[in-house]
């Protein structure tokens, strides 16, 4: 028999989630549209710029990702949040190195945000998969 409902847990998860990361799209609106304006005299150059903007489409992405999940329970959504975050990873280390600011406070958030958001989400996912509720 088939569940509609997510569990507790995933559904306060998600909400988190969904969230931060509308927040986090707003705030890299900001930054990228400050980027295009200073970017020259901070000698940053179009690269940073371009991936700034390359990073506020990712949030946008991953957050119709979450609402993918959240809201219609599919499992595409789930496997867009791993790709989309590994990706963002990656753009989240060239934009760090480009800018100067590779640290290993970075590291560690570019480490939390690519592994363990996606991995705890597919923790409370998974028995959400298992009883068919996420298709």
């Amino acid at each position: 028999m088939e569940n509609n409902k997510l569990s507790t847990g995933l559904t306060v998860w998600l909400w988190i989630i969904f969230v931060l990361n509308i927040l986090a799209t707003i705030g890299g609106i900001v930054v990228a549209l400050g980027a295009s304006v200073v970017a020259a005299s901070l000698g940053l150059g179009a690269i940073y710029v371009v991936l700034c903007f390359i990073s506020v489409i990712l949030q946008v992405v991953i957050t119709v990702s979450i609402g993918i999940l959240l809201f219609a329970h599919k499992k595409i959504g789930l496997v867009l949040i791993f790709a989309l975050a590994a990706l963002g990873f990656i753009v989240s280390m060239v934009t760090y190195a480009i800018a100067a600011q590779l640290s290993a406070g970075n590291i560690v958030k570019a480490i939390i945000l690519a592994i363990i958001v996606p991995g705890i989400t597919y923790l409370l996912a998974k028995n959400d998969i298992a009883n068919g509720t996420i298709a």
